[in-house]
C-alpha cells in the first residue's frame, strides 16, 4: 500500500467515494496510485503541466499495474479534461490565485464536477472568498498539521447560492474557514492560537507602517474565533 502523508491521506479520504477522479499537479503519483489500489475510484487521470513530474506518475502507475486504470495527461490544470470526464478533482499544493484562475478558465468542466478538493499553499484568503462569492459549497474545511507546518484542505461542490455566514463568526473573515467553525474541527483551536501569536508579534513589529491595520483586525477575527470556541463542548 502507498504511504501517504497526513495532508495526503486527508485529500484521499475527501475523494472517497468518488468513481473518476482527476489528480491535477499529479507530481509523484502517490495519490494517483493510493485511490486506486484502495479501490477508492474506479478510474484516475493524472495531469501534470512538467514532462518530469508526469514522467514520475507514469512510473509509479507501471510498478503497480495500474495502466488499465489511470491515464496520464501533460497540460495545465483542468484544461486536459472535457466536462464531465471525471466526478470529482484533486487539486493541491498550488497558490490559491492558480487554483482560481484554474476555475475560472475550466469553468464548464469544474461546475460538471460533483466535489473539488482544494489544497492551496498561499494565498487562501483570496481562494476562500472567491468560492464564497461564486456559490460555491464548501462541504469540509480540514487543518491538517505536517511537521511544522499547517495545511488547509477544502472540499466544494457548485450550488445555486452563497453558504449562509455562520452565526458568531467573524464578519468577512478568509483566514479559516467557516465550515471548520461550523464542523468544529480538532484543528481549529490550536491553529487560530499559533496564528494570533503571530499577528500579535507582527502588529507589534508594523505599528506606524501600512500592514498594521491589517494585522489588527486579523487577530481581532481571530480572537472572536477562539472566544466562541470557549462556549463549545
Amino acid at each position: 500500500m502507498i504511504r501517504l502523508d497526513d495532508r495526503l491521506r486527508c485529500a484521499f479520504d475527501l475523494l472517497r467515494g468518488s468513481a473518476a477522479v482527476a489528480d491535477i499537479g499529479s507530481d509523484h503519483g502517490k495519490l494517483t496510485a493510493a485511490l486506486l489500489l484502495d479501490g477508492c475510484c474506479r478510474r484516475v487521470i493524472a495531469g501534470d503541466i512538467s514532462p518530469d513530474c508526469l514522467q514520475k506518475t507514469r512510473e509509479i502507475i507501471e510498478r503497480y499495474g495500474l495502466q488499465d486504470q489511470a491515464e496520464t495527461r501533460l497540460g495545465s490544470g483542468l484544461s486536459i479534461l472535457s466536462p464531465g470526464e471525471c466526478d470529482a478533482a484533486a487539486i493541491l499544493g498550488m497558490g490559491g490565485e492558480l487554483i482560481v484562475e484554474m476555475l475560472t478558465d475550466s469553468k464548464a468542466v469544474a461546475e460538471a464536477m460533483d466535489k473539488l478538493v482544494l489544497q492551496p499553499m498561499s494565498g487562501i484568503e483570496e481562494l476562500r472568498q472567491w468560492l464564497y462569492k461564486n456559490r460555491w459549497h464548501v462541504t469540509a474545511d480540514r487543518l491538517i498539521p505536517v511537521g511544522r507546518r499547517w495545511y488547509q484542505l477544502l472540499s466544494v461542490q457548485k450550488a445555486d447560492r452563497s453558504d449562509p455566514w455562520p452565526e458568531g463568526f467573524p464578519v468577512d473573515c478568509w483566514l479559516v474557514g467557516y465550515r471548520s467553525y461550523v464542523n468544529r474541527e480538532s484543528g481549529l483551536k490550536p491553529y487560530c492560537q499559533e496564528q494570533l501569536q503571530k499577528r500579535r508579534e507582527r502588529w507589534e513589529k508594523a505599528a506606524g507602517t501600512a500592514g498594521e491595520e491589517k494585522l489588527a483586525r486579523e487577530a481581532r477575527q481571530l480572537e472572536q474565533i477562539l472566544k466562541e470556541m470557549e462556549g463549545w463542548n
